[in-house]
C-alpha cells in the first residue's frame, strides 16, 4: 500500500513527521536523570521544570537543523532509501517503523527550505528564552555549559566543522548527552555526586553507541559523499568489537553504580535487549546492520527511564548502600 501523501495526513501526524519528537526522547531522558536526582537539593520548582524543558526545544532545535543540513548536502536522500529497502526485508513491528523509520522532513516536501530556516530560528529563540530564568537562578556557567553543547550538538552536520562527517560525531554525540545530564543535575543542585557522574559517562557512551549503530548502515553512500564517521573509520570488524566493548563497559559503570546504591540494578533490565543485539550482530545474517538499530535506540531509552525509576524509588526509600 502506498503511503499517504503530505495532504492526506492530519495536521499531528504532519507535526510529529517535521519534529521528530520520539527523536527527542532520549535527550529529554537524560536531562529528567539528573533533574530527579537533583530535586532534594532545595532547588526552585520552575529551575526542576525549565531545563529539561530547554533541553527538549534544544533537543528540536539540533535534530530539525541536522536534518537541514543533511538535505542541503543530499546525504539523507541517499541513507533513507537505502535503510527503506533494508526495512522492508525485516520483520520490523509497524509501531517501530513508526518510532525510528522516516524520511528527511525537506526531502518528502512536509517542510520548505525558507519554511526550515525560520522554524531553526524560532526553536533557537525559544530555548533562550526558557534558559534565562535557569541563567539568572546558576549563573553564567551556565551560559558556557549551553554553548559547548550546542556546538557539539549542532555541528554535528552543520558546515564547516560537520563533526559526523570527520569521524567525531559518535564522540561529540557522547560527550554531549554526558554533559545532558550530569550539566542539569549540577546546575539545579550545585554538586556533583558519584552515582550522577557515573551514569552520565554511562548514558553518554549508550547514546553515542547508538549513533554509532546508526550510521553504519550506509557507509558506502557516507564515502560516495565525502564524509568519513567513525564507523568507516574503524571498519565493519572494527566497528563490531567496539560495539561490544561499550556495551561491556556501559555494564561496568552499571555495576559501580550499584557499589553507591544498589537499586540502580535495575539498568541491569536491558540485558535481554543487548544479548539479542549481539545475538544479531554475531550472526550477521542479511541487513543485519539495519536490524541492531532499533535494539540500540531501546537500549538507550530504557536506561534512561529505568535510572529515573531508580532514583524515583531512591528518593522515596533512601539508597541502599552496598559499601
Amino acid at each position: 500500500m502506498d503511503a499517504p501523501s503530505k495532504e492526506e495526513l492530519s495536521v499531528l501526524t504532519r507535526i510529529n513527521l517535521v519534529f521528530r519528537f520520539s527523536y527527542t526522547l532520549p535527550f529529554v531522558l537524560a536531562s529528567v536523570c539528573g533533574i530527579v536526582c537533583a530535586t532534594p537539593y532545595g532547588a526552585p520548582w520552575y529551575v526542576l521544570v525549565l531545563v529539561p524543558a530547554a533541553v527538549l526545544f534544544l533537543a528540536l532545535l539540533v535534530n530539525f537543523s541536522n536534518d537541514y543540513f543533511d538535505h542541503k548536502s543530499g546525504v539523507d536522500a541517499k541513507v533513507n532509501a537505502r535503510k527503506l529497502r533494508s526495512r522492508e526485508n525485516l520483520e520490523t513491528s509497524d509501531s517501530m517503523r513508526k518510532l525510528y523509520w522516516s524520511g528527511n522532513q525537506f526531502d518528502t516536501g512536509l517542510v520548505t527550505e525558507a519554511q526550515g530556516r525560520a522554524i531553526i530560528v524560532m526553536l533557537a529563540l525559544v530555548t533562550v528564552v526558557l534558559a534565562l530564568p535557569v541563567i539568572a537562578y546558576a549563573g553564567w556557567v551556565v551560559i558556557v555549559l549551553g554553548l559547548i553543547g550546542t556546538f557539539l550538538a549542532f555541528f554535528y552536520t552543520a558546515p564547516p566543522v560537520n563533526l559526523g562527517a570527520r569521524g567525531l560525531g559518535e564522540v561529540s554525540v557522547a560527550v554531549a548527552f554526558l554533559m545532558m545530564c550530569l550539566c542539569s543535575f549540577y546546575v539545579a543542585s550545585g554538586t556533583v555526586t558519584v552515582e550522577v557522574a557515573l551514569f552520565s559517562v554511562m548514558i553518554g557512551l549508550v547514546v553515542g553507541l547508538m549513533r554509532l549503530i546508526d550510521s553504519m548502515s550506509a557507509n558506502d553512500i557516507h564515502l560516495e559523499m565525502g564524509e568519513v564517521n567513525m564507523s568507516i573509520r574503524l571498519g565493519t570488524e572494527g566497528t563490531v568489537k567496539a560495539i561490544k566493548a561499550v556495551v561491556a563497559v556501559s555494564y561496568v559503570l552499571a555495576a559501580a553504580m550499584c557499589c553507591v546504591n544498589l537499586i540502580d540494578i535495575l539498568l541491569f533490565l536491558t540485558l535481554p535487549i543487548t544479548l539479542k543485539m549481539i545475538r544479531v550482530i554475531n550472526a550477521r545474517g542479511e541487513h543485519w546492520n539495519v536490524a541492531i538499530i532499533p535494539f540500540s535506540f531501546l537500549f538507550s531509552v530504557l536506561t534512561e527511564a529505568l535510572f529515573i525509576v531508580s532514583a524515583v524509588c531512591t528518593l522515596a526509600f533512601g539508597p541502599v548502600a552496598l559499601l
